[in-house]
């Protein structure tokens, strides 16, 4: 077995242009990256833990907006979010290059705050 030891990839063709090949599929390093990730607490509106996020924005009880730090390339991207076990569901909408929209509802609908949810964003930083 090898072992690379680096502080730095880039592409020899273009700098972004890293490839990785997984059996016999190929794709670019930095399609399967995320980001932006955050960890936060919508109750007390305190982020726990985050990279590429700038702020949350706590727009009303159970819905906020994501800043970026860095915007993305594309609006069309993919989006996980998810929240502690005890609430219903999460939903990402609304967004866009520079942040996103979501919000959490418990088990009959109604928004609510919650204390642990978390996000990823995959796709290309502009």
């Amino acid at each position: 077995m090898s072992e690379i030891i680096t502080n730095k990839l880039t592409g020899k063709t273009s700098a972004g242009d890293v490839d990785v090949t997984e059996g016999s599929v190929t794709m670019k390093l930095q399609d399967g990256l995320a980001v932006v990730g955050i960890n936060h607490d919508l109750t007390n509106n305190n982020i726990k833990q985050s990279f590429n996020v700038s702020s949350v924005s706590d727009i009303g009880t159970g819905n906020q907006f994501i800043n970026y730090t860095n915007v993305i390339a594309t609006s069309e991207t993919g989006i996980y979010m998810g929240s502690n076990g005890t609430y219903g569901d999460g939903e990402v909408f609304g967004s866009g290059t520079g942040g996103h929209y979501q919000r959490i509802r418990n088990t009959s609908g109604t928004l609510i705050d919650s204390t642990q949810t978390y996000n990823s964003v995959h796709g290309d930083l502009a």
